[in-house]
């Protein structure tokens, strides 16, 4: 159980500095086939590993092995703020959150875009609406 929550907070992290499994391995002297077993839960890194990677993303030890997961976290103080209904907010919310965190390209995007104006703002969903369509055709 523990196993598995470290090795979804090491590719959460990892994801969160927009970093590949390789720049990870290469940061660790470790082989990027290394990374990949700890996010497949297949190995667990030793305390030596833990202690580097929890430098190398800012976070604490706790939050690296912590019983919760740190998206988890995340998704519960977003429902405390944002929340009426806990149940519909949940899956929603969980599935946009989670995939913005899995694409650091996106996330920024949609930090330059809330600059904008919301006349544009609203252009540039319509935008993304048509081109989400015709790809569904596709």
């Amino acid at each position: 159980m523990v196993g598995d929550q470290i090795a979804r907070n090491i590719k959460f992290f990892r994801m969160q500095k927009g970093w590949t499994q390789q720049m990870l391995a290469d940061q660790l002297l470790v082989s990027r086939s290394v990374i990949g077993k700890w996010e497949n839960n297949l190995t667990t890194p030793d305390i030596h590993l833990l202690v580097k990677l929890t430098n190398m993303f800012n976070i604490s030890l706790d939050d690296l092995v912590g019983s919760q997961t740190f998206e988890h976290e995340i998704l519960s103080d977003v429902r405390l703020k944002y929340s009426s209904d806990p149940e519909g907010f949940d899956d929603e919310v969980s599935q946009v959150v989670e995939y913005i965190m899995k694409s650091p390209l996106l996330k920024e995007e949609l930090f330059r875009m809330q600059s904008l104006t919301i006349r544009k703002q609203q252009s540039l969903q319509t935008i993304f609406k048509a081109i989400i369509d015709q790809y569904e055709q596709l």
